[in-house]
């Protein structure tokens, strides 16, 4: 349970550490491309008989739309949790035409909860506005760096915000690219919510195993097994923790707040629609699911872990259900 609680505080950060993932890819493959036109142009001059090497810039803005539901059943009420997110993210600066690339990169999340027909919670629209900051440098063809932020605005907004509402995380990646087919790197992340502050290390991975394997995953939150059955579509494994939803709960009596945490396991889909679109569905279960408001006060000290599940609950539901999840993207 622990460990459970622990890993769900950097939910908010994994977004951004795929983006950083496939961005330090993206430079350092860039790089190796422009070693390989300059290796190839030498050899073009001995012989005009070479096919001409073609490189394509990697695509770095997207945008992401997903929905995830799940129902809760408690004193033979059951109501619906929807969890709507919309990712936007454009490139501010790149330079990819140097031995060491540099990209910063920028954009907009929404993330809600939406809880249909819940009875005991006086909100049930709660909303977040988060703005990630990314910068990549490339030390070489096999390492590079990368600074991580998001700062969050968290609330049912029925009432002004205020400093307490603006949560953060702070990142910096370390990504080793000694292969094509294995990837990885480690983010020391410091996190500041509702529920406490944390400073946990990320590992993220990309191993492709064979043609038509591969194994993604960014511990302790997320990993996912893929098998390939053509080139547009792929069905594997995958668990994480979802949730981790916190949103500032006001109410005349007292200042709250409400935190969905889940641990979920289930099969995905993928399927890439042309060259820019792709479709994700996953379905699964919830092997853990708490859905809980607690009084503003209710927080730990830096990484006290054992203390979250000693916070007084206000409102607690904690039934499993199963999970659906639905997302389409686009590169540009």
């Amino acid at each position: 349970m622990e460990a459970t609680t622990k890993n769900n505080d950097v939910f908010n950060i994994v977004f951004m550490i795929l983006v950083a993932l496939m961005l330090s890819n993206a430079c350092l493959a860039q790089s190796t491309d422009k070693n390989n036109q300059r290796a190839n142009g030498a050899s073009r001059m001995d012989s005009t008989m070479r096919q001409k090497l073609i490189t394509t810039s990697p695509r770095l803005g997207g945008i992401t739309i997903s929905n995830t539901v799940t129902s809760i059943k408690a004193d033979g009420h059951r109501f619906t949790v929807q969890m709507p997110t919309a990712d936007i993210s454009v490139p501010l600066y790149k330079n990819f035409k140097t031995a060491h690339p540099i990209l910063i990169k920028t954009g907009v999340r929404y993330q809600g909860l939406i809880l249909s027909d819940e009875r005991k919670i006086g909100s049930n629209d709660f909303h977040s506005i988060s703005i990630p900051i990314l910068a990549s440098y490339s030390l070489s063809r096999a390492t590079n760096i990368a600074f991580i932020g998001s700062a969050t605005i968290s609330s049912d907004f029925k009432q002004d915000l205020e400093g307490q509402d603006i949560l953060y995380n702070i990142g910096f990646r370390i990504g080793l690219h000694q292969n094509r087919k294995f990837k990885y790197g480690i983010t020391p992340t410091y996190s500041k919510s509702y529920s406490g502050t944390f400073l946990l290390p990320v590992l993220d991975m990309d191993w492709t195993i064979s043609k038509r394997l591969s194994l993604v995953a960014i511990l302790p939150v997320r990993a996912s097994l893929k098998y390939k059955l053509s080139e547009v579509h792929s069905l594997g494994t995958t668990a994480w923790l979802g949730g981790n939803n916190m949103y500032r709960l006001n109410e005349p009596e007292k200042e709250q707040y409400i935190h969905l945490r889940q641990t979920n396991a289930g099969l995905i889909y993928d399927a890439k629609l042309g060259q820019r679109w792709k479709l994700n569905l996953v379905a699964g279960y919830t092997l853990m699911q708490k859905l809980e408001t607690f009084n503003i006060d209710q927080k730990i000290s830096l990484n006290k872990f054992n203390d979250l599940n000693h916070r007084v609950t206000n409102v607690a539901y904690h039934e499993k259900s199963f999970i659906v999840q639905s997302s389409i993207s686009y590169q540009f």
